[in-house]
Order: structure tokens, then C-alpha cells, then sequence
């Protein structure tokens, strides 16, 4: 009987799957970054405006502010969330004659709503063109009752009347809360 001296036998373990690099599934970061970077700007520009003397509050860096700390926490925030779950790479799946993405497990093809899109578009080229000589609340009513109809909202009375309750509250802020007057247009009189 002959035994074998060289190396013992040994057990064969599976290979683990390869660990992704740190950045796949992680691209979103650059919009956090781009996000972030925009707030900086806008926060700097902000601290330049001068302030005359006298002024009272909220004065001219108080919008600025808020959209810049908004900015900054919407980028944060989209931060945190790309690193704490990225992006899973589609499944490489073999995909069986007559099967669709959906028994397979990859993911359908991203598909662009058009009639959505042109809708949102023209509503919002409207808007630019009739806002001097409509004026604000007529102007931003359609516009939000455009942007509710191509989002799918149906209701079209109820939609109609939220359009503008909407722009009124917000005609009512500018004028009352800051002293600013909105674009007054066919309705200047009146108002």
C-alpha cells in the first residue's frame, strides 16, 4: 500500500461573488454634489447683497437664505440616500424566447411621456408669454391647473378653484407679508 506524502487534500470552497467597486450603483452623487455645489453659490451671492441700513426684516437675503439652507438639505439628504442604498445593477438574467423583463427580473425600459411633457411645456410657455399682460393670478392659475391636468388630475372644477386659491394665497404673501407686487396685469384695476 502506497500513501501519498505531498499536500493534504483540501476542500474546495465556492468562490464568492466579486464585491462591486464603492461607486457602482452610487452615480447619483454627482447630482448630490451638483445640488450642494448650487447651494454654496447661492449662499455666498446671498452674504454679498448689501443690506441698506434701516432695513426692515425679512429684508432682500431672506428668500435667498431659505433657498439655499432648502438646497442644501435637499442635496445632503439625496447624499445620505445614494450612500446608504445605491443603485442595484440589473440582474444579468438569461432571458427564455417568450419571456418579458418582468419574469425575468430586469428591469423595463425607461419610457417617456410625451403627451405629459408637452403638455407641462406649453403650460409653462403660456404662462411666460401671458404673465405681463394677464397678470400673476389669472397666469399662475393656468399654470397650475395645466400642470395638474398633465399630471392626470381629472377633477377639473376642483382643480380649477385650487388653481386659484393657490395663486391668491400666494399674490396675498408677496403683496402683505413682503410688500412686493406680483405682475397685476388685466385685473390691476380691480385689485
Amino acid at each position: 500500500m502506497s500513501t501519498d506524502a505531498t499536500t493534504p487534500a483540501r476542500a474546495t470552497e465556492p468562490d464568492a461573488p466579486p464585491r462591486p467597486p464603492w461607486w457602482q450603483g452610487r452615480s447619483e452623487l454627482l447630482v448630490a454634489a451638483l445640488v450642494l455645489g448650487i447651494a454654496g453659490f447661492i449662499a455666498v451671492q446671498t452674504a454679498a447683497i448689501p443690506v441698506p441700513t434701516g432695513t426692515e426684516p425679512p429684508g432682500p437675503r431672506f428668500f435667498p437664505t431659505l433657498v439655499a439652507v432648502f438646497m442644501g438639505a435637499v442635496g445632503l439628504a439625496l447624499a445620505v440616500q445614494v450612500v446608504l442604498r445605491p443603485a442595484r445593477p440589473a440582474q444579468a438574467a438569461e432571458q427564455a424566447p417568450g419571456a418579458d423583463a418582468a419574469e425575468t427580473g430586469e428591469d423595463a425600459p425607461v419610457r417617456i411621456d410625451w403627451r405629459c411633457l408637452g403638455i407641462v411645456v406649453a403650460t409653462m410657455t403660456v404662462f411666460i408669454a401671458i404673465l405681463q399682460p394677464v397678470g400673476w393670478l389669472l397666469s399662475a392659475a393656468l399654470l397650475f391647473f395645466g400642470i395638474a391636468y398633465a399630471l392626470g388630475s381629472r377633477r377639473l372644477l376642483f382643480d380649477a378653484v385650487l388653481s386659484l386659491t393657490f395663486s391668491s394665497l400666494i399674490q396675498l404673501a408677496f403683496v402683505a407679508g413682503l410688500g412686493l407686487n406680483l405682475p397685476a396685469g388685466i385685473l390691476g384695476g380691480i385689485f
